[in-house]
């Protein structure tokens, strides 16, 4: 009898733990989780604060030139040579020169760009998807 419930335990055991995986989810790769409503695999515009479900403009390919906002947001699927957001920003109504941002995909740092403690908003130009940053 001392038998059987040494084998009985490590049985409960091991069926708590497969159902305990069951409930544990795996992390999400690259590109898969929306993003406060930034869909997986696109970049987005946000105006003002990033919050569920309100980017602007979203999409898989390339920012048209002339488009603006607070918050810039890589959420591209991972694609080694085409994963990480170049484009060029520049303050609106401003002299300054315009910079050249690269973003990398999201989760993880450098994802996002972010100005809204800034005066102005950003326009953006000649933007597209390459390599590392």
């Amino acid at each position: 009898m001392l038998t059987i419930r040494n084998r009985a335990v490590p049985a409960a055991l091991c069926a708590g733990a497969a159902a305990l995986s069951l409930l544990t989810a795996a992390p999400a790769e690259a590109g898969e989780t929306t993003y406060h409503g930034c869909k997986p695999g696109n970049v987005c515009i946000y105006r003002g604060e990033v919050t569920q479900g309100n980017p602007v403009y979203q999409t898989p390919g390339k920012i048209p030139d002339g488009k603006w906002g607070w918050v810039i947001v890589n959420n591209g699927r991972r694609d080694p040579g085409s994963d990480h957001v170049w484009f060029q920003y520049k303050h609106n109504v401003s002299s300054e020169p315009w910079r050249w941002k690269c973003l990398h995909y999201y989760p993880g740092s450098g994802f996002k760009l972010d100005v809204t403690d800034d005066v102005t908003p950003v326009t953006i130009r000649d933007m597209y998807w390459g390599g590392e940053c």
